[in-house]
């Protein structure tokens, strides 16, 4: 049975920008078509996540919420799949992109580096400018995609996307 997912759509009938993209599953998760064919959204992965980051999402299939904490990869979830959807050969875990969004305090000429103290491999960076707040950096071949920083800022600025997202939104924009 084809239980594939029509994000773009599922977004518009909840008045969503259809941009949103597809969901950010959990780490090791198949293709988005065979993910959604395959799981039986039988909570197990939920349950066995020990940061309690993966939620219900839409269609009731698992989806990391990063405002409740970061990823450890400690590949729970993937151990508790018994639907081969979420697999350690997925290499890697995932593939997602950082985005600093306006209301990011630095943007707005307020002091603040939380995500850079969060941060432990060091991917977002500020460095000192001259006559200017220091602005955030993204270091993105430091960046694993652990989450750390969305949970940690105060204006809810960061964002995490899949890759296929960010080309998706990159190539809206080349064409419309």
């Amino acid at each position: 049975m084809n239980h594939s997912i029509d994000n773009t759509r599922r977004n518009l009938l909840r008045g969503l920008p259809s941009t949103t993209g597809s969901p950010i599953r959990p780490p090791g998760a198949i293709c988005e078509p065979e993910f959604t064919d395959g799981c039986t959204a039988c909570d197990r992965c939920i349950s066995a996540c020990p940061e309690g980051i993966i939620i219900s999402g839409s269609g009731g299939f698992p989806e990391i919420d990063f405002h409740r904490g970061e990823c450890t990869f400690c590949c729970e979830c993937v151990s508790a799949c018994t639907e081969s959807v979420l697999s350690r050969e997925v290499q890697p875990l995932w593939q997602l992109h950082l985005r600093v969004e306006d209301r990011c305090l630095a943007k707005r000429s307020v002091i603040c580096q939380t995500c850079a103290d969060v941060c432990d491999q060091q991917a977002i960076r500020f460095r000192p400018r001259i006559n200017s707040l220091s602005m955030p950096e993204i270091n993105y071949q430091n960046c694993i995609g652990c989450g750390a920083c969305v949970s940690a800022c105060p204006e809810d600025a960061l964002l995490l996307e899949t890759t296929t997202t960010v080309a998706s939104s990159k190539e809206a924009a080349l064409h419309g």
